[in-house]
């Protein structure tokens, strides 16, 4: 077994706390990042389209690394609900009606 000094430890301590806090930020601004992009989507819908009444999810269907996304949206608009899609500038490219 190896004996480990205590200067060594230090080193060891600061390396993985450096490590873990380089992983959870990354985890954070992900994430932020991608609400950003949604709630960006979100608004510029209901900017182009007032016959929208609410908007009920957002998920992206595009995958890391592609040069454009697409979004999917569940919608309601007078009373009935609506799956519609759309890139990041918000105007719809199709509609369908959900049951």
């Amino acid at each position: 077994m190896v004996k480990l000094s205590k200067m060594e430890v230090v080193l060891l301590k600061k390396w993985f706390f450096s490590i873990v806090t380089i992983v959870v930020v990354m985890f954070v601004s992900i994430n932020l990042y991608t609400k950003f992009k949604m709630n960006t989507v979100r608004e510029k819908v209901l900017q182009n389209y007032p016959e929208i009444t609410k908007i009920d999810t957002v998920n992206s269907i595009g995958q890391w690394g592609e040069w454009f996304s697409e979004y999917a949206l569940v919608v309601e608009i007078n009373g009935n609900n609506y799956r519609v899609w759309t890139f990041e500038n918000g105007k719809i490219t199709g509609k369908e009606l959900l049951n």
